[in-house]
């Protein structure tokens, strides 16, 4: 019988294997049966940009998803507030589709909004400051173009 998956916030990382491990299991153990999977942002602990794929751990985890595209899942990534900078380039490699937040899915049965949720975080100014800069293009254009080294700093950083 087809269903629909959602999942959010795992905060994948090669530093907590465990995680990971967890989430490869799913998709090769209870996602191929799914008609969609529904990622709702924070896949990642962060995202440095769409030229760490050729990290070995990121590679893995877009090439489980591609698999799972694939065999027929359907695929839908929404960005989270660690994994905003997730672009075209990683959701081809993953064969997944990128979703505005946020969403309005309409299924035979039921309606839904899906949203990542931390735009709704309205009691926190210096959040909601954060988030609307890191969520501008202009500013993540100009970060995308520094090096990577950097931003991968910057988001051990930023986690920190």
């Amino acid at each position: 019988m087809p269903h629909t998956l959602f999942i959010s916030d795992l905060h994948l990382s090669a530093t907590h294997p465990r995680s990971s491990e967890l989430f490869l299991q799913f998709a090769k153990n209870i996602t191929p049966q799914a008609e969609a999977l529904y990622i709702l942002g924070d896949l990642f602990e962060y995202w440095a940009g769409d030229d760490d794929l050729d990290d070995p751990f990121h590679h893995t985890i877009a090439a489980t998803l591609r698999k799972l595209s694939e065999q027929g899942t359907r695929i839908f990534l929404m960005h989270g507030n660690r994994d905003f900078a997730i672009g075209p380039q990683f959701a081809a490699a993953a064969g997944a589709s990128l979703l505005p937040d946020p969403f309005d899915l309409v299924l035979p049965e039921w309606s839904f909004v899906l949203s990542h949720g931390d735009a709704l975080c309205l009691d926190d100014p210096d959040y909601t400051a954060y988030r609307a800069k890191v969520r501008n293009p202009a500013w993540l254009q100009k970060m995308l173009a520094r090096p990577r080294f950097f931003r991968r700093q910057l988001g051990r950083y930023i986690r920190w």
